[in-house]
């Protein structure tokens, strides 16, 4: 099992995927292997291997082909999931049975499984089980691509999303069109939407609603970013997410209540109470994880539940870590690109931690104590893969969930009874529900005070992973039973992970991060002891905010939590949409602009100069702002360690550019330029670059873009000098890292990626 099991989670590292010939080759070398006696220890890598590479051959031949993007198609499909509608946008995914291309367009044999679509003007969004009949158009998944970032793409296809897109609504040939509803597909999701809408008409405040659907059904639609926030900060967000903890809980309770009512029937044999027992239990969590949506965690949970429950029944006992490792090797083969996603790694090592820990441990434990050291036991085991995966680790956690899981494991149960009494028993239910609800106020409120008290939660930068491992020994020396000298060893093995790496520039070098953030721009310069970031993304009208959603995880993941200085180019949103995020998230000394339509500490004006760690900063325009556009009010900063020199330019366009070459002449020469308004035809003119000469030219746009950036003629302009050029849209994040000599490293962050769903 761990052979097969290891051979399986390897392959959604692989870069990419070998031809597919390799389906054939696969079962051929199976029989091979059955017949010669010595090689059938390798029997199970190659079947775990052969199961990966299947499943990575079905997502990529499902994956939407290059021709069928930005056109329109007719989907004929079943809404599935839980919709979304904010205003007058739905956002829901569609179960596709049918895509029909233009005849103009080769039908492809393949198609999507699964689509994600927004319908902007909608009435109402569409229910689950419901069919439809829509003109789309749709993409391929694309995601931010930056170190430490959010794959979504990885997100996308491990949800069985193979592309997303919106619904074409006005002068159609194709109109949206309602059909039958679906019989089987959609059906629980309905019967979650049901359950929600039924906890929605209860008088109850908007936030704990969100709560309580978070905790009862897995929606997590109504938490919004500060309630998450407050849920990291405070090491409790497992707990609003259905999880082991919840599944667990439930199965526990189930067998306890039908092997008491069993009790009373003194005719039953014990083998036959402790079989309806199990069974119940089997049931009644294998429903709740599905009313939570089958996520991961609910999976895993549940294999458990069936490995301890049938291993009751009578059959084959099993040790903890067997049935841990049978967990894994279910869940894989269900979906083998969980591998990849952090809730994997954080539910079995959770899981294993507890299992570690308690081993060790022989004669009886009090209740109290046992809650404890489970606590001690999770935050010591998980602490290594926090710093890992996210930098940081809210330090009173254990207490904090010594109190909390209690109180949820009491109140889930409750909470559960009173929606079924809603349905039955509509007073009753929505009394005893107010009642949860207010406990559950009350808990919320305790936890935003704890918040407060702990910020801001202490960050580490990227930790290597031999320290990783290092922490991981670490702990299983620190888990060990008290009678075991030497453990205190353990704290020590600590120390390369919680101490900060060194990971700044030398005197007189610098790094330059050109973040992918899509249509925007936001640009990260560290030196020695200080950080300026330049321009803070876009923020859209749909209320995602490229800060949040890529400026920030790359800072958390470099460990910088305080910046030097903010610039701000000029006001357009592409450029100042991340503002207010970055100021809420990071400590920032100083706000300069270039537009005094940005609310800043100050202007950035011709002529200002400052120098850190053997760096200057000049700033080359604007010096005047009167009579010029929004555009040509970017504020220009030139950086130069004197081997080396760095032009960022805004949003200036050919009449700024035709100033700064009159100006400054050589001195306006670089080595490395950011392209003017992500490359646009009215930038980057033939004269600026004669004069600027560079090396080197980075373009921050958006893929596939509807504006064309970068304009071909920008791109010929660059090809015809032999300029090297580099795009966020197609590369993602583009890092150098200068030298104070000079020498440049170009590091480009697409090609750093390991995952075949990325080719």
């Amino acid at each position: 099992m761990i052979r097969f099991c290891l051979a399986l989670a390897s392959i959604s590292f692989w870069p990419s995927l070998p031809a597919p010939i390799w389906l054939l080759v696969l079962p051929i070398l199976v029989l091979f292997i059955c017949v010669i006696s010595p090689l059938r220890p390798l029997l199970p890598i190659v079947l775990g291997a052969a199961w990966g590479l299947a499943s990575g051959y079905w997502l990529l031949f499902h994956q939407l082909p290059e021709h069928g993007q930005g056109v329109d198609l007719v989907a004929v499909g079943t809404v599935v999931g839980l919709s979304e509608q904010r205003g007058d946008r739905c956002r829901f995914d569609l179960a596709v049975d049918q895509l029909i291309y233009p005849a103009s367009l080769e039908q492809p044999r393949w198609t999507p499984r699964k689509v994600r679509l927004t319908w902007y003007r909608c009435v109402a969004a569409p229910e689950p089980a419901q069919r439809w009949q829509l003109q789309v158009r749709l993409k391929r998944p694309h995601g931010f691509v930056n170190p430490g970032g959010f794959d979504y793409p990885l997100y996308l296809f491990s949800n069985g999303i193979d592309a997303s897109g919106y619904v074409r609504a006005g002068r159609l040939d194709t109109p949206p069109q309602r059909l039958d509803d679906a019989r089987i597909s959609g059906r629980v999701d309905r019967w979650r939407a049901e359950k929600i809408e039924l906890l929605r008409q209860q008088q109850l405040p908007s936030q704990i609603q969100a709560l309580l659907a978070a905790l009862l059904v897995g929606d997590k639609r109504g938490l919004d970013e500060a309630t998450w926030k407050t849920l990291r900060d405070t090491g409790t967000a497992h707990l609003f997410v259905i999880s082991g903890l919840h599944i667990g809980m439930l199965a526990s309770l189930c067998f306890g209540l039908v092997y008491g009512v069993c009790r009373l029937r003194p005719q039953w044999r014990y083998r036959h109470r402790i079989t309806a027992a199990a069974l119940s239990a089997i049931l009644g969590s294998g429903a709740y994880a599905l009313l939570s949506g089958w996520g991961v965690p609910s999976q895993r949970a549940w294999v458990m539940v069936c490995a301890v429950m049938l291993s009751l029944i009578g059959f084959r006992a099993m040790t903890p870590g067997q049935r841990l490792w049978l967990a894994a090797t279910a869940v894989l083969l269900i979906e083998p690109l969980a591998v990849r996603l952090p809730g994997f790694w954080l539910s079995f090592a959770a899981c294993a931690a507890l299992i570690y820990a308690f081993s060790g441990h022989l004669g009886k434990v009090g209740f109290i104590r046992q809650l404890l050291w489970a606590q001690i036991a999770i935050a010591i085991g998980l602490t290594p893969w926090l710093l890992f995966l996210f930098q940081q680790w809210p330090p009173l956690s254990p207490v904090i969930n010594f109190i909390a899981i209690p109180l949820v494991t009491l109140l889930v149960p409750a909470a559960l009874v009173a929606m079924l009494l809603l349905s039955i028993w509509p007073t009753v239910g929505a009394g005893v529900l107010l009642g949860l609800a207010q406990l559950l106020d009350w808990g919320w409120q305790a936890l935003t005070w704890v918040q407060y008290l702990l910020a801001p939660i202490p960050t580490i930068g990227p930790a290597p992973l031999w320290a990783v491992l290092l922490a991981l020994f670490g702990a299983m020396l620190l888990l060990l039973p008290r009678a075991v000298a030497g453990r205190w060893i353990g704290l020590i093995l600590w120390l390369p992970l919680l101490l900060p790496q060194p990971n700044s520039p030398e005197e007189g070098a610098f790094n330059l991060t050109l973040l992918d953030v899509g249509q925007g721009l936001a640009v990260l310069v560290q030196t020695q002891q200080h950080r300026l970031i330049y321009d803070a993304g876009p923020r859209f009208r749909s209320g995602f905010n490229a800060a949040e959603a890529a400026i920030v995880p790359y800072l958390n993941s470099q460990g910088v939590r305080q910046l030097d200085r903010l610039l701000i180019s000029h006001a357009d949103s592409d450029h100042s949409g991340g503002q207010a995020v970055l100021e809420s998230e990071l400590q920032i000394e100083q706000t300069f602009t270039g537009s005094d339509k940005i609310d800043a500490q100050g202007l950035c004006r011709a002529g200002q100069e400052w120098s850190w760690d053997g760096v200057v900063f000049r700033i080359l325009h604007p010096d005047d702002v009167q009579g010029l556009s929004e555009n040509n009010r970017s504020c220009v900063l030139q950086i130069d360690n004197g081997r080396h020199r760095v032009l960022l330019t805004g949003d200036i366009e050919a009449e700024v550019e035709q100033l700064l070459v009159e100006r400054y002449a050589d001195a306006l020469q670089a080595a490395t330029l950011v392209a003017s308004h992500h490359g646009s035809r009215s930038s980057t003119t033939e004269a600026f670059l004669d004069r600027v000469s560079p090396q080197r030219v980075l373009i921050s746009s958006g893929w596939r873009n509807r504006f064309g950036h970068p304009h071909p003629e920008v791109v010929a302009r660059l090809l015809e000098r032999q300029v090297e050029s580099f795009n966020t849209a197609t590369q993602g994040a583009i890092q150098l890292k200068i030298s104070a000599s000079g020498e440049t490293e170009v590091l480009v962050a697409r090609e750093q990626l390991w995952g075949y769903w990325h080719q």
